[in-house]
């Protein structure tokens, strides 16, 4: 099988061209080659528009345009082979990672150090080294990739905290893509890790969007492209089945996916693991080897799921973007499902849930803060002020006497509003072509809004929620007028109206979707969106994974759980030093999320 001297797969002319700026000379400040961007503003009404799009568009491209049959082309079946590691060998696991730069920087702060100590609480602190790989698991930029947020959000903050190469050593660096990635048919992804280029102290050196590895004492790591879950295209499946030629029976297979899949079979789709399940049971197990450990973010929090015979599915996606809530998870989980009607399926295995982080109290405490969102989120309540506003003009229109000119109109609508009573102003939404359709579009948004609207259950609630909407801004248009007619003359009523609607609805409008979030969070609707709509940056989390001589993965869960708000530059840096800025508001504080997590190479009998 070819590699190159060091193990990497051969670069290819059928490869994109890349266009990224070379990585910063060692005399040039890291810090002045990015923007530090601020976290990702979920419910901010551009951003959402603009995400819409883009999903519209890159699911367009993937199903036309897949990239992956392209890297089909590219003759190189090779791997990167780390199997000569004199004693153990460390590597790093960090997921859903370029958001925000306080978060990003400060995962990326922690992984660029050659030693870590950390401790679960309670326990004596663990020993660990920094990763001879470091492996991206998707997601590696929000809110959508491109060349720019690249550099922005990914790559800039990595360069910082980790300028140069350590003297001595190579550090690899692998990824595969998410969803987020995919929005842009994997152009900026496949510009930053399938050139051979460099984030700072870390090189890539895979050729695809997928890769494997050759680790030592019979572990081999995979990772795989599954764009937007849909299915392993055929120039992957070659790949792999190319690799497992040289699996032997009995190695282990740490594989890495975008998506956690076991969950969400667990929860809703029970066929969301036939993908993995089928590239297991066609690729791995002929050759008698097993996925002994799956990884995987899209989801950013930390879950384990343990089976018996001491295999184990993560979740570790906390190296950047919104925390996740994690109250909902399943205490355990069978895969594939008894459900699942798939032709064909493996035995059914089951897992338990051991850990989660945050903590389930500490996530329905968290989920709280969405109270503030018309605060948080400005844009979001400015928007739903001006629906608002647009029902007032409208209600005012259809009530008000005919009038001759423009100044006439305006007071005879300002009169009208003073004087209707609310089942008046309630029959005026009717009355109007104008507030018909804008009431289609509360109800429609907020249809669309509830995540289960594909059901009865979820059509109906968020039926409930844009009715609930249209009487607030009845009641608000009904408040503020009578209001304004105390202390403003009738013929400037309206234009003390107008602002007036465009504050009170709005921030109203917007706590009452945090009230909705809330609420139906209790049926495991919209809980995305809840967390989301905050922003949270604390609760992070990335993994380190150490191989021993004998066989045995040891899985090291590490958290952290307050991210700095404020970074300076160091005073003291020189070209070459590590961390380029150092936090102002508080040291990094990372711990173990929970004792290391022992990971066989071969099945064993006893709790997993």
């Amino acid at each position: 099988m070819a590699t190159t001297d060091d193990g990497q797969q051969p670069a290819d002319a059928d490869a994109p061209a890349c266009h990224l700026p070379p990585p910063p000379a060692a005399a040039e400040d890291p810090a002045d080659s990015f923007t530090r961007r601020p976290a990702t503003r979920w419910l901010e009404p551009r951003l959402l528009l603009q995400t819409s799009l883009k999903v519209v568009v890159s699911a367009v491209l993937g199903e036309y345009n897949d990239k992956r049959e392209l890297m089909g082309r590219i003759d190189a079946h090779g791997y990167l082979d780390l199997s000569d590691a004199d004693g153990d060998l460390w590597i790093d696991y960090v997921s859903d990672l370029g958001d925000g730069f306080a978060a990003t920087y400060a995962v990326a702060a922690l992984l660029s150090r050659p030693e870590l100590e950390v401790a679960p609480p309670g326990r004596p602190a663990q020993h660990t080294r920094r990763g001879r790989l470091l492996v991206m698991g998707g997601d590696e930029c929000y809110p959508a990739a491109d060349v720019d947020e690249y550099e922005n959000r990914l790559i800039g903050p990595y360069r910082a905290a980790l300028p140069q190469p350590p003297a001595g050593e190579t550090l690899h660096l692998q990824a595969v893509p998410g969803n987020h990635d995919w929005y842009d048919g994997l152009t900026a992804f496949m510009r930053t890790f399938c050139q051979g280029r460099s984030i700072g102290g870390w090189r890539s050196g895979q050729a695809r969007s997928y890769f494997a590895t050759k680790l030592s004492a019979g572990w081999w790591l995979w990772g795989i492209d599954i764009q937007f879950d849909t299915y392993l295209d055929e120039a992957q499946l070659a790949y792999f089945e190319e690799i497992a030629r040289e699996l032997c029976p009995g190695d282990a297979v740490l594989l890495c996916t975008a998506k956690p899949s076991w969950v969400a079979a667990s929860e809703d789709d029970v066929e969301a693991y036939a993908t993995l399940d089928f590239f297991e049971r066609t690729v791995v197990r002929p050759r008698g080897a097993s996925v002994r450990l799956a990884l995987t973010g899209d989801r950013h929090h930390y879950s384990r799921y343990g089976a018996e015979d001491g295999a184990q599915k993560i979740t570790a996606g906390g190296g950047g973007a919104f925390l996740a809530p994690t109250h909902h998870l399943p205490e355990s989980i069978v895969v594939p499902p008894e459900k699942s009607t798939a032709r064909s399926k493996s035995p059914s295995t089951g897992y338990a849930c051991h850990r989660v982080y945050p903590e389930k109290d500490d996530s329905r405490r968290l989920g709280r803060g969405i109270l503030r969102l018309p605060f948080s989120t400005p844009s979001f309540a400015a928007l739903l002020g001006g629906v608002h506003v647009l029902l007032a003009l409208a209600v005012g229109a259809a009530l008000r006497e005919p009038a001759r000119g423009l100044v006439d109109d305006l007071r005879a609508m300002a009169l009208a509003l003073r004087e209707a009573g609310l089942g008046r102003l309630a029959g005026g939404l009717v009355d109007s072509v104008a507030a018909l359709v804008l009431c289609g579009v509360v109800l429609g948004g907020a249809v669309a809004f509830t995540k289960q609207a594909r059901r009865w259950r979820g059509r109906v609630v968020g039926l409930v929620h844009g009715l609930l909407h249209l009487a607030l801004a009845v009641l608000v248009i009904r408040a503020v007028t009578a209001l304004a007619a105390l202390v403003v003359p009738g013929g400037w009523l309206l234009l003390a109206v107008v602002p007036l609607v465009f504050v009170v609805g709005g921030v109203l409008a917007a706590e009452l979707v945090a009230v909705y979030l809330l609420v139906v969070d209790r049926w495991r609707f919209n809980s995305n969106e809840l967390f989301a709509g905050q922003a949270i940056p604390d609760r992070r989390d990335f993994l380190r994974l150490r191989l021993q001589p004998d066989g045995t993965l040891t899985v090291y869960p590490i958290g952290l759980p307050r991210v700095p708000r404020d970074w300076d530059r160091r005073g003291d840096w020189a070209p070459g030093d590590r961390e380029r800025f150092e936090p102002v508001d508080g040291p990094l504080t990372p711990f173990l999320i929970e004792p290391p997590v022992p990971v066989p190479r071969t099945a064993r009998s006893g709790p997993g």
